[in-house]
C-alpha cells in the first residue's frame, strides 16, 4: 500500500559515511571509544533541553545529576552523597566534596541553586519543557553551605530523590558567562568526558578525572546518525565500536561483522498518541479503542524478532506502577468496525500521523499499524518529521500538524509511571494532547502521597484508567538493542543510561 512518507531535515547516509572516511587518524586513537548515536541533542551540550533517550545518551557522558536510579528501582547518589526528607515539601541534599566542573570551577551548592532556578524560570519552562514537566513541583533551592542544599517543592513530594535525576547540573559560572546557547556550544559539566570539539556530525571528548565517575578510556567520539542503516554500515566497516538503537532485522549483519547484540528492556512504552487538543474523533473513546482493537500485536514476534512486548498501559513492566493483571487488547477487527460505525465513521476515516524514522523497528511498526487500520476503513497517512521537529512540537515552538503523532510514555530517569504522565500525558501539560479532568484528583494524590500503599493504589487506578480510555495506540514496551564490538568490555545500558565511565577497550 502506498503511503506518503515525507522526509524533513535529515543529513544523508552518504554524507555521514563520508565524514567517517575522512576522520583524521589523530581523532581515532586506539583508546578512543567510537559510538554511532541516533541523533544530536537539540542544543548540543545543554542537558536541560530534553529527556529523549537519544540525547541523554550523549549528555550522560558530559553531565551528572544529584541522583540516579539503580536497576532495582532505588535512588543512588551521583553528585549527592546523601539526602534527608526534612518536611513533606523539603529535602536536604549533602553533596560530594572535591568535585570540579570541566572548566576547573569547584562544584558546590551554588550550582544546584542555579540549575533549579533556571528550570522553574519562564525561559526554563519553555526551553527545557521536558525537564520542567518532570519537575514542575520544584519551588526553589537554598544553599545551606558549600556542600549542603535545601530543595523546596510546591507541596508534598514523596519521590523527589527518584525524580531529581531529570535535572543535570551544569557549571553555574559558565552558564552565567556564556548564556544558554553559548553553553550549549562549550558545555562544562562534571561527567567523565570533557568536550573538545562539536560539529553537525560528531562530538569529540577527552576523559575527565575530577568528577564523580572516572573513565577507563582516553577519549569518546560520538557520531550522530539518524538513519539506522547508516549506523549499521558504520559498525560493519569498523568505523565505530558501538552502534546504538539498531533494528532487530540487523542482528545477523552485526553478528557477521563479529559484533554482539546488547539487549534489555527499557523503561518506556512506544505509542502513537491521539492529539485530543485537535478535537473531532481524537476525543471519542470509541474511535481510540477501535484503532487499538484493529492492530494485530503478534508483530512483536515477527517484525521485532521477539524483542518487544505488546503494550496496553502507560508503563513498561520494569517501571513502578505497571499492572501485570491488566488484560491485553484483543485483535478484533469486527468490533473495531462496529465502534467506528457507532461513532459516525461507517464510511471510513482519514488520519495524519507524524512519525520519526530513526529506528528501523519503529518504522516497520508504523507501516504495520497503517496496513492494519486500512482493513477497518482508517486511512492513515504516515508523515515523517525529524526528531528536532518532534522536540519543537513538544516544547510548543511548533504545533503538531496531524491528529496523531509518535511519542512515548518514558519513565526515565525516575523509573516511575508518573514521570511521563506529569510531563506530557495529562492536563498538567500545556499542550494538553492527553487530558482527562476526571482522573486529575488521583494524579494529584499520587504525586503528594507519602504512604506507599495509598500511592500504589492510586498508580493502579491511573494505569487502569489509561488502559480503558486508550489515549494512544499502545504499540510495544521498548527495548535497548545496541551493536557492540568484541573490543568493548563492560558495556551496559540500563534505563536508557550508558555506563560510560566503566567501558574499556581491549585488543
Amino acid at each position: 500500500m502506498k503511503r506518503n512518507l515525507r522526509l524533513i531535515g535529515y543529513v544523508s547516509a552518504a554524507a555521514l559515511l563520508a565524514a567517517l572516511a575522512t576522520t583524521s587518524s589523530a581523532e581515532v586513537k586506539a583508546q578512543t571509544l567510537r559510538v554511532a548515536n541516533l541523533d544530536a541533542p537539540p542544543n548540543r551540550g545543554d542537558p536541560q533541553t530534553g529527556l529523549s533517550y537519544q540525547h541523554v545518551y550523549t549528555w550522560e557522558a558530559l553531565h551528572d545529576s544529584l541522583t540516579s536510579v539503580d536497576p532495582d528501582g532505588k535512588p543512588v547518589g551521583r553528585l549527592a552523597a546523601s539526602w534527608e526528607n526534612k518536611s513533606p515539601d523539603t529535602w536536604v541534599f549533602k553533596l560530594r566534596p572535591g568535585v570540579k566542573f570541566h572548566s576547573g570551577q569547584p562544584f558546590t551548592a551554588d550550582a544546584i541553586v542555579s540549575s533549579v532556578r533556571y528550570i522553574i524560570s519562564d525561559d526554563g519552562k519553555t526551553q527545557a519543557a521536558a525537564v520542567y514537566g518532570s519537575l514542575r513541583h520544584l519551588a526553589g533551592a537554598t544553599k545551606v553551605d558549600d556542600l549542603t542544599v535545601e530543595v523546596k517543592t510546591t507541596g508534598p513530594s514523596p519521590i523527589l530523590p527518584w525524580e531529581i535525576g531529570a535535572l543535570k547540573i551544569v557549571d553555574n559560572k559558565a552558564w552565567a558567562d556564556l548564556g544558554r546557547d553559548g553553553f550549549g556550544k562549550a558545555p562544562s559539566g562534571t561527567g567523565p568526558f570533557r568536550v573538545t570539539s562539536w560539529d553537525n556530525t560528531k562530538m569529540e571528548a577527552t576523559r575527565y578525572m575530577d568528577g564523580v565517575r572516572k573513565p577507563k578510556v582516553a577519549g569518546l567520539l560520538i557520531y550522530f546518525m539518524p538513519e539506522g542503516a547508516t549506523r549499521v554500515q558504520a559498525f560493519q566497516s569498523g568505523a565505530v565500536d558501538i552502534a546504538l538503537g539498531i533494528g532487530s532485522d540487523s542482528r545477523a549483519a552485526i553478528q557477521a561483522a563479529g559484533g554482539t547484540i546488547n539487549t534489555g528492556p527499557a523503561p518506556s512504552v512506544s505509542v502513537l498518541t491521539f492529539n485530543q487538543s485537535k478535537g473531532g474523533f481524537t476525543t471519542d473513546r470509541r474511535v481510540r479503542l477501535a484503532m487499538n482493537l484493529a492492530v494485530d500485536k503478534s508483530y512483536t514476534q515477527t517484525l521485532l524478532g521477539g524483542f518487544g512486548r505488546p503494550a496496553n498501559q502507560p508503563a513498561a513492566r520494569t517501571v513502578n506502577g505497571y499492572q501485570a493483571d491488566i488484560p491485553p487488547y484483543p485483535f478484533d477487527p469486527d468490533r473495531a468496525k462496529a465502534l467506528l460505525a457507532e461513532a459516525g465513521f461507517k464510511n471510513g476515516l482519514k488520519v495524519v500521523a507524524e512519525i520519526v524514522t530513526n529506528n528501523a523497528d519503529l518504522t516497520n511498526t508504523y507501516q504495520h499499524v497503517a496496513q492494519n487500520l486500512s482493513r477497518v476503513g482508517v486511512n492513515m497517512e504516515l508523515r515523517i518529521i525529524s526528531l528536532p521537529d518532534l522536540v519543537a512540537r513538544v516544547n510548543g515552538a511548533k504545533q503538531p500538524e496531524g491528529e496523531m503523532h509518535v511519542f512515548n510514555y518514558g519513565s526515565n530517569p525516575s523509573i516511575d509511571m508518573m514521570r511521563s504522565i506529569n510531563a506530557f500525558h495529562s492536563c498538567r501539560y500545556a499542550q494538553k494532547w492527553t487530558c482527562f479532568p476526571e482522573i486529575e484528583d488521583t494524579i494529584n494524590m499520587v504525586n503528594t502521597e507519602f504512604d506507599p500503599a495509598k500511592r500504589a493504589a492510586g498508580l493502579r487506578r491511573i494505569a487502569q484508567f489509561y488502559n480503558e480510555q486508550a489515549p494512544a495506540i499502545w504499540l510495544y514496551e521498548q527495548y535497548e538493542l545496541d551493536a557492540v564490538s568484541s573490543k568493548v568490555k563492560n558495556y551496559k545500558s540500563e534505563n536508557w543510561r550508558i555506563n560510560w565511565a566503566d567501558i574499556e577497550l581491549g585488543g
